[in-house]
């Protein structure tokens, strides 16, 4: 049985956590006066809302998430929003000191969820504000510090963390899945999925793609593969416009969060440009096989290590070659498209790799 606890307290609603009292008691100064206002052009992409809380003492950020406005929700069935059930029952807090997640309180929001966090604004990374070269080995090595911590920890599967299975992760950004909801209007998402998929016919080899599109529509045999394997706490979206480095290193937004097989987690942050580009792709696969062995006190065999990372990669492959495709299509620049192009192209080799671990 679990052992797992509330450690925090959901405040009944929004009004009642922005309450002037209530932030002075969170963070422990004098608030008199907060506004809200809309933090234009910042909306998540699967249909999250962002907002600033201005007050007296400072600038705070809220986020409202709903299963009827955010796909990621929707399509993961996460009923309980995971980013706060981890912050709530304090996984999160037990990263601290080495990586922060800046939330200070969450409350329901009638049908959804909403948290409050500290304002990080220029401090989070995007496309036109890059990750500096020396901060990747820094993030990779809070990555496996992540997953060290929850290594085939049972708390992870208690339902009321409502964490993904790998079906609802694959399933955020599945063509089947896109395809029957394809009426509903929740971000981007589900439209750079179906886009992408018909742009990856085009620059796949045939083996490959059919075998992508056969693992889409029926991913037991990859789900069987996986079970052999140790699983731990994936963040699910650790790529840079989900990290800062104020002062010191901080993931955002935990709500792809899924109990799993950790190279899942690496090769989707590995395989971005500003990690090949500045430190290479594979010195940082080395790089963080040594900080997750280093934290976990022992050596993987060479050949379970490459399986795992195979494996790893045609999850990736399955959940974002979609992505690269669509960019491929719409870049508005000839290098973002050959770039895009070569990233997909890479997935040839990734794929058949990967696949004689399915047989």
């Amino acid at each position: 049985m679990s052992t797992l606890k509330p450690k925090y307290t959901l405040f009944d609603g929004i009004q009642q956590m922005l309450a002037p009292e209530t932030l002075s008691d969170l963070i422990a100064h004098p608030v008199r006066r907060v506004e809200i206002q809309p933090m234009n052009g910042h909306s998540g992409l699967a249909g999250g809302q962002l907002s600033y809380v201005d007050t007296d003492a400072g600038r705070f950020v809220l986020k409202r998430m709903s299963v009827a406005s955010d796909w990621i929700m929707f399509a993961s069935n996460d009923f309980r929003c995971r980013s706060v059930t981890l912050w709530q029952y304090g996984l999160l807090d037990r990263l601290l000191p080495h990586l922060e997640h800046k939330i200070l309180a969450g409350a329901r929001d009638g049908e959804g969820w909403a948290i409050l966090m500290d304002d990080l604004t220029g401090h989070v990374y995007s496309w036109d504000s890059p990750m500096p070269p020396g901060l990747a080995p820094v993030f990779l090595d809070q990555l496996a510090r992540i997953h060290a911590a929850f290594w085939n920890n049972p708390q992870l599967k208690d339902p009321r963390l409502g964490l993904c299975s790998l079906e609802q992760l694959l399933n955020q950004t599945s063509l089947p899945m896109t395809q029957k909801y394809q009426h509903l209007t929740m971000g981007v998402i589900p439209e750079w999925v179906r886009d992408g998929w018909k742009v990856m016919e085009e620059l796949l080899d045939r083996d490959v793609f059919l075998a992508m599109q056969n693992l889409s529509e029926a991913p037991q045999p990859l789900f069987d593969a996986l079970s052999g394997y140790p699983f731990t706490l994936l963040h699910g979206d650790y790529r840079s416009e989900n990290l800062a480095h104020p002062n010191h290193p901080v993931a955002l937004d935990w709500q792809e969060s899924t109990c799993s097989l950790m190279t899942i987690d690496l090769a989707w942050f590995a395989k971005n440009g500003y990690v090949r580009d500045t430190f290479g792709e594979a010195q940082a696969i080395r790089y963080y096989r040594e900080r997750l062995e280093s934290n976990l006190k022992g050596a993987f065999d060479d050949l379970e290590w490459q399986a795992m990372v195979d494996l790893g990669y045609l999850v990736d492959a399955l959940r974002s070659t979609c992505f690269a495709a669509y960019w491929y299509e719409h870049a508005d620049r000839e290098e973002s498209r050959q770039w895009n192009e070569q990233a997909i192209r890479r997935r040839n080799q990734q794929v058949r790799d990967a696949l004689r671990w399915l047989q």
